[in-house]
């Protein structure tokens, strides 16, 4: 289980990234990447909105995501992978 205190570090660590222009590519799943261009718009208390750069829609993502590994967001001008976390644990095995 991830601490509150891990939970807040990455709040701030978004919220130092407001205004900057970023890449997301998110796991959607079997394999699938979705791949976003936008800028960081808000950061809240669960979670953080991206606007598009394309359509300036606005998405949402959650802290969670973050933790998951289901997100990889780096900057634009020079590709930097902004949050790079390890979360990994140990995995427990159900024998059936």
């Amino acid at each position: 289980m991830v601490a509150k205190e891990t939970l807040s570090q990455i709040r701030k660590d978004v919220e130092s990234y407001i205004g900057e222009e970023i890449f997301i590519q998110s796991n959607a799943g079997r394999n699938k990447k979705i791949n976003k261009r936008g800028t960081i718009d808000s950061a809240y208390s669960n979670l953080f909105i991206v606007k598009e750069a394309d359509s300036q829609r606005k998405l949402s993502y959650s802290y969670a995501d973050v933790v998951m590994n289901s997100l990889e967001i780096t900057k634009v001008n020079d590709g930097q992978v902004i949050m790079d976390y390890n979360f990994e644990q140990p995995k427990r095995y159900v024998q059936l």
